[in-house]
């Protein structure tokens, strides 16, 4: 077993909203939240083979090569340290990927799979995730702000994870963390400038989401886990005192698609030619979509709006319902779609963040505007 350390959607799920710690425990929580975060790398990818600074694991064989000599893996745990960083290639059935990562990197087969986990200091971490969520030319205020919500969700990973073998995960179940192969210097600074700062609520790490354009109103929580979350993801209005969106400038802060109507009955889960009408039922009090209903001939289904922004993802792909903040209406053979904002809309509006800090807000006032109720400590 590999030590632990003390240690999005499915991620949200999976991240423990109801995360409940005593007054004391809570407070040592947040003093115990540790230097290094445990990442499993690779983590989207039915890996084949590892090769790590020219030592090669093999799944299918459970075999080590180091040198041209192979020898049994079996159960054993491996660790690897980088000087500076350590060069990793993993080949699955799709291809191989090419990374480097710093710190140290263990890897163990778990019935019949390879689980590789890099140990890296919290600060690159940050980093590195920041470089793949958002621009390095954004204004300071909004990458420190970035990179307190990172940490955040790192550190409170870490403690609903303590007793896991990894905290979190490299892919969009958690946060993207790439390794360090492109993290620009503006990244670096956001993460050192606000080095070991986190937001907490009641004395825990508080359970901080993001994502791209909120549209005007960031969304409860409820609407993403159909459960009560915290109070401070309760939604927010993320709009200046003219009423502009801080995220107006953003792609796809409004968007129009046109979806065929076999599209769209693959969405419903009905038959092409038993789908005649799309409608909205129901909003939350935000504007985003509670409640599809769709009918025909033969056919009525209802689907939650959750339910018909995740499967739209699934199968129309990412850039064609964006958020749950849209109107539909059918036209000819087709259904168009209006809406506003890209992504959940849960917690921090990132391209919000970014008009917050032109706007002359700093990284605090960021933070207690989309998470109202936290403390940044």
């Amino acid at each position: 077993m590999l030590m632990p350390r003390g240690r999005f959607l499915g991620a949200l799920a999976g991240f423990a909203l109801g995360l409940r710690l005593a007054p004391q425990a809570a407070r040592a929580a947040v003093s115990a939240v540790k230097s290094t975060v445990r990442v499993r790398i690779f983590a989207a990818l039915d890996v084949r083979r590892l090769a790590v600074n020219g030592i090669t694991i093999d799944v299918a064989s459970a075999s080590v090569t180091d040198g041209g000599d192979a020898r049994p893996f079996g159960d054993s745990v491996m660790e690897f340290t980088g000087d500076p960083w350590l060069n990793v290639t993993a080949t699955s059935a799709s291809g191989a990927v090419t990374r480097s990562y710093p710190g140290a990197l263990y890897a163990a087969l778990r019935k019949g799979e390879l689980l590789a986990v890099n140990v890296v200091d919290i600060e690159s971490y940050v980093a590195s995730v920041m470089s793949a969520e958002v621009s390095p030319s954004w204004a300071t205020e909004a990458l420190r702000a970035q990179a307190i919500a990172v940490r955040t969700y790192a550190a409170h990973a870490g403690l609903a994870n303590a007793s896991k073998e990894y905290d979190v995960r490299d892919d969009t179940s958690s946060q993207v963390y790439p390794g360090i192969a492109s993290v620009a210097p503006s990244l670096i600074a956001g993460a050192q400038d606000t080095r070991g700062q986190i937001l907490q609520f009641a004395g825990a790490p508080a359970t901080v989401l993001y994502s791209s354009s909120c549209g005007g109103h960031t969304a409860a929580s409820e609407e993403l886990t159909g459960q009560p979350g915290p109070s401070y993801l309760g939604g927010v209005t993320d709009t200046d005192a003219s009423g502009k969106a801080y995220c107006a400038i953003a792609p796809y802060f409004r968007w129009t698609n046109t979806v065929a109507v076999d599209a769209m009955a693959r969405v419903i889960g009905v038959p092409p030619d038993a789908l005649s009408s799309v409608q909205i039922t129901q909003r939350w009090p935000d504007g985003r979509v509670k409640v599809v209903t769709a009918a025909g001939s033969i056919v009525s289904v209802t689907l939650s709006g959750r339910d018909f922004y995740q499967r739209s993802l699934a199968l129309l792909g990412y850039k064609v319902v964006p958020s749950a903040l849209f109107d539909i209406e059918r036209m000819g053979s087709d259904f168009t779609l209006t809406g506003h904002g890209v992504g959940h809309g849960v917690g921090m509006c990132q391209w919000g963040a970014r008009g917050r800090a032109q706007a002359g807000m700093n990284a605090a006032q960021i933070l207690q505007a989309y998470f109202p109720g936290t403390q940044l400590l």
